[in-house]
């Protein structure tokens, strides 16, 4: 049996995480307008939505059987759900639903986070979006990682402390994320995953809202604050994805030594 080193070894030197495919994209993002359907018909009702998401969830997890979809999901349930109280504790935005639990955000939603996080875990591993394999230890704190993560602090104090003083949030959001751009520039497949997401997310975002979801601060466009249509360049596209393709490094590795009898 190798020794665990080796495993390690072994694992870090030809593993890559598992590539998706458009079928299973497609099937994702079904499930994800599903969702919305039920929110148009039953989205002031907090218990029923309650049933009828997790219903929507675990159809989900038995037609798609993808390795550690659980991990992304749990991930998206709790960051998920804490963005939720930080932003209406700031009054970002504010659900219209009433809630079952002890803070004003109705109880599927926070299901739905994780569901999100999945779907946007498929999306990231489709083949024209994989990037080169990590070397080394993923989370060993390079340019992209110290970069992002400080972009994302300061978009995030941003908007929690003065989104009520536009223009001033819009302002900030473009000048970071345009220097963000210019620091580390995208490669095409990047770039072709932030229009993906531009698009995908704002017309989402748009329909929850025109179905009554949430309401936002200061809305421009559709119902969208103008600084929430800079946040989606770079908050999925390049934030999510590195974080996620990190994780996938990591986990795969776990597999490959797990497989391995490490």
């Amino acid at each position: 049996m190798p020794s665990e080193d080796g495993s390690e070894k072994d694992a870090e030197r030809g593993t890559v995480p598992e590539s998706t495919d458009l079928r299973q994209v497609l099937l994702e993002f079904t499930f994800l307008a599903t969702a919305a359907i039920f929110i148009g018909f039953f989205g002031q009702n907090t218990p029923l939505m309650s049933v009828l998401i997790g219903l929507n969830l675990i159809t989900r997890f038995l037609l798609i059987r993808r390795r550690y979809d659980w991990v992304f999901f749990l991930i998206g349930f709790v960051l998920g759900g804490g963005n939720d109280l930080a932003s209406m504790a700031r009054d970002v935005y504010r659900y219209t639903p009433p809630t079952l639990l002890p803070v004003p955000i109705p109880f599927w939603m926070l299901v739905f986070w994780g569901q999100i996080f999945v779907a946007f875990r498929q999306l990231f591993q489709l083949p024209v979006f994989q990037s080169k394999p990590v070397r080394g230890n993923p989370w060993r704190p390079d340019l992209r990682l110290v970069v992002d993560v400080s972009v994302f602090v300061i978009l995030r104090v941003m908007i929690y402390f003065f989104v009520k003083q536009e223009p001033l949030p819009t302002i900030i959001f473009a000048a970071v994320v345009l220097l963000r751009l210019i620091v580390i520039p995208p490669r095409k497949s990047e770039w072709l995953l932030i229009a993906v997401c531009v698009v995908l997310g704002l017309t989402y975002e748009a329909v929850l809202i025109a179905l009554g979801l949430y309401v936002y601060y200061d809305p421009v466009f559709l119902g969208m604050p103008a600084w929430l249509m800079i946040y989606w360049v770079f908050m999925i596209p390049i934030f999510a994805k590195g974080i996620f393709d990190r994780l996938e490094v990591t986990l795969a590795r776990r597999a490959a030594v797990v497989a391995a009898g490490g």
